[in-house]
């Protein structure tokens, strides 16, 4: 019996052992095996919708000349500019050839204009001199009315005020008395200092309307004899002022056609009036046509064969499916990037979102049927060497954000039975290790467990060796 126990003990012990060696040679040929890993690491794991768009500016500028003239120059289409360089350029021939004519039509209306005047001042000398004369008495007075009159109101305002204090005094006495404060002859005696004084002021008005109507005859004779010198004189200059002022609107007619004729000559060449891209626009002139302006049009006033765009403040509007528009809203986070530059992106937000759905073109590569709200996202930063108008750009709209997460490719969690697994790479094969998940985006998710940074996992399920041991399945 106990013969059989040790034998039996032994097959046993060689029977794990196989089986151990079996395992160990297992994890050892997984180990050898080619499984592709990553790291698990830690940071901000951001989730985003991705949708594209066009860039367009918030501002653009059409840049006019103001006055009609033909086309001899224009920038190349989608030029960079800088406020101050050129746009374009009309044809100047016919406003030269009049500037000329204007120039010396001015040179003459101010030769006639000196001639009149002199001839004005010999005959209007002597009728100047007597309404100088004449300007001088009126002069004299009325300062003499106004000191006059001054002085007679200062003693109208010294009246007034004695007035006013005997008021008062009156005032007083009466309430004194009506208490038995006082005699009735003090009542008396200052209802009499307020009579007095009430007669005296009555008398200084008096003699102050009679000094402003004397002194206003004086100074109405001093006006009259100015108005009788200066019709005199005006009498002198009549038909000299009229030629004078033929000659000086002749003048200012001249000075107003060559400042006009100088003005278009300016306005002929027409510079950027800010940074941006200029593009050239179409001239609706010659529809059914419908070209871009080009030399030898002709262009109005009110035309602008050049539009610039401003780089400085961008924005792009592009179309969300009914499916993920409530997930969007005003004020989100938005990462740009151009096809010129794919590496970089810009920071941008979402500036609005549309309340209506619309039918999605079908002529801008949308699904027929499918409908769509148009958003409007706010570029905070500008590169006008990549980004201009009329770009398509990648849009991806943060959706969430977890500032520190542990987490791991997409690819290295597996589901088992409703549960999440990691496979961690050790140096003799892969542990299967439960994880729990959380936020994910396209490439990587959140994963919480026994796994840490820095751990490297299985992008694909590594072989699994049999039986019990470190890389068994539970």
């Amino acid at each position: 019996m106990k013969r059989v126990l040790v034998i039996t003990a032994v097959v046993a012990a060689l029977a794990v052992g196989g089986w151990r060696w079996r395992a160990i040679s297992a994890n050892q040929a997984a180990a050898k095996t080619t499984v592709p890993t990553a790291e698990v690491t830690r940071g901000s794991l951001v989730v985003t919708l991705p949708a594209n768009g066009i860039l367009e500016s918030v501002q653009d500028i059409p840049v006019r000349s103001g006055i009609d003239g033909t086309l001899v120059s224009i920038l190349p289409d989608n030029t960079v500019v800088m406020p101050g360089d050129f746009a374009f350029q009309l044809d100047t021939k016919d406003l030269t050839d009049q500037r000329e004519q204007f120039t010396r039509g001015l040179a003459d209306a101010a030769e006639a204009l000196n001639s009149e005047k002199s001839d004005t001042d010999t005959r209007t000398t002597r009728a100047q001199s007597d309404a100088d004369a004449a300007q001088e008495a009126l002069k004299l007075a009325q300062e003499r009315a106004r000191a006059e009159q001054e002085k007679v109101a200062a003693q109208v305002r010294f009246a007034e005020g004695q007035m006013a204090r005997a008021i008062r005094e009156y005032t007083r006495a009466q309430r004194l008395a009506n208490l038995n404060y006082i005699a009735g002859t003090k009542l008396r005696e200052a209802e009499k200092m307020y009579r007095q004084q009430e007669f005296d002021l009555l008398q200084d008005r008096a003699n102050q309307a009679d000094v402003a109507r004397r002194t206003a005859e004086d100074v109405a004779d001093a006006q009259a004899a100015l108005d009788l010198a200066r019709h005199s004189l005006q009498a002198a200059q009549a038909d000299a002022l009229v030629r004078v002022e033929d000659a000086r609107m002749d003048l200012e007619e001249a000075q107003r056609k060559l400042a006009e004729v100088d003005n278009k000559i300016v306005q002929s060449t027409v510079l950027a009036p800010a940074a941006g891209m200029a593009v050239i626009q179409t001239n609706d002139s010659n529809w059914p046509e419908r070209r871009p302006y080009r030399l030898g049009d002709n262009v109005g006033s009110e035309a602008a064969p050049v539009r610039i765009y401003d780089f400085k403040q961008m924005q792009i509007r592009c179309q969300i499916g009914e499916m993920d528009i409530s997930r969007v809203h005003q004020g989100q986070a938005v990462f740009v990037s151009s096809p010129t530059a794919p590496d970089k992106r810009y920071h941008a937000k979402v500036a609005s979102v549309e309340e209506l759905a619309q039918e999605s073109n079908v002529w801008q590569g949308g699904t027929p049927g499918k409908r769509v709200f148009g958003i409007l996202v706010a570029l905070q930063q500008t590169d006008p060497a990549r980004l201009r108008p009329g770009m398509t750009v990648d849009l991806e709209i943060v959706l969430d954000r977890v500032r520190e997460a542990t987490m791991a490719p997409i690819r290295a969690v597996f589901k088992d039975k409703g549960r999440a697994y990691v496979y961690r790479a050790e140096k003799t094969g892969f542990t299967r290790l439960p994880v729990t998940v959380g936020t994910r985006n396209d490439l990587l998710i959140e994963v919480a467990g026994d796994v840490k940074v820095g751990d490297r996992v299985a992008l694909e399920r590594p072989p699994t060796p049999p039986g019990p041991g470190r890389g068994r399945q539970p």
